[in-house]
């Protein structure tokens, strides 16, 4: 990075300027702008290099690695936001627009639930005091889904929610996220759109609804930091209207199309 950033300012220098001057304007110009990226880690940075780096495996830091097997590595983009911050909506215009395949870590945990086994059991009552269920069952189901998909482009959403899933992808999957995809909204508007959607959740009450952002804030919020030191969370602002959110949504996939 600090060579290709001294190229680009040598090719700019002035003729007049003595080689040595502008090596060392340029290893100062170098140093100072990644000082200023490394400062640039909050949740609703834009930066989001991620969109645009190529494939690569995942080293022990959480960076991809070049050499790790690339070819056989899907695309994959975290997407996270509050409860109600329309992380399903706007997933269903990316995968109109770019083939992605949308998997909501939710929904799979809701179909496990559901299926009577003790696992299924123990997910509903976690899900109903508005916990996290354990990594490894979140982790088993997404793989599981993404295999038999057959595809290699996949929105994975409200995941991961805590360290714990992020450490268990990694492990488990070999390989970290291409970018984050990050829904940031009021919690005043995700209230308001949680209680008036009407779809049957026994997590749609107001107490619970109070414990999910709860449990957001603490959990899933340092997962996004994490990432934001990467450059790699793509936010949006999704207290607007939803084609002014997709707006801003599409561009982070210019690449994808």
């Amino acid at each position: 990075m600090k060579t290709v950033m001294m190229e680009a300012c040598e090719g700019g220098a002035s003729a007049s300027v003595p080689r040595a001057g502008r090596m060392v304007k340029m290893a100062t110009f170098a140093t100072t702008t990644l000082a200023s990226a490394a400062l640039a880690t909050s949740a609703t940075s834009v930066a989001c290099m991620g969109a645009g780096e190529s494939k690569g495996g995942v080293a022990s830091d959480g960076v991809k690695s070049a050499t790790m097997g690339s070819e056989a590595t899907p695309t994959v983009v975290f997407v996270l936001g509050g409860p109600g911050a329309g992380k399903g909506t706007q997933c269903a215009n990316v995968v109109r627009d770019f083939e992605f395949v949308h998997l909501s870590a939710g929904d799979l945990l809701r179909a496990h639930m559901k299926s009577g086994s003790k696992d299924g059991n123990m997910v509903a009552e976690m899900i109903k005091q508005g916990q996290i269920v354990p990594s490894e069952v979140t982790v088993n189901l997404l793989l599981d889904a993404m295999r038999e998909s057959g595809k290699d482009r996949f929105l994975i959403d409200g995941f991961p929610r805590n360290k714990e899933n992020r450490d268990a992808w990694e492990t488990t999957a070999g390989y970290d996220c291409d970018f984050v995809l990050f829904f940031d909204c009021p919690e005043d508007v995700m209230t308001q759109r949680l209680l008036g959607r009407n779809e049957g959740r026994t997590d749609d009450n107001i107490e619970t609804i109070k414990k999910r952002f709860k449990t957001f804030r603490e959990s899933s919020m340092p997962v996004i930091d994490y990432y934001s030191k990467l450059n790699k969370v793509c936010s949006v602002n999704s207290d607007q209207k939803p084609d002014d959110v997709y707006a801003q949504t599409r561009q982070y996939f210019a690449k994808f199309a």
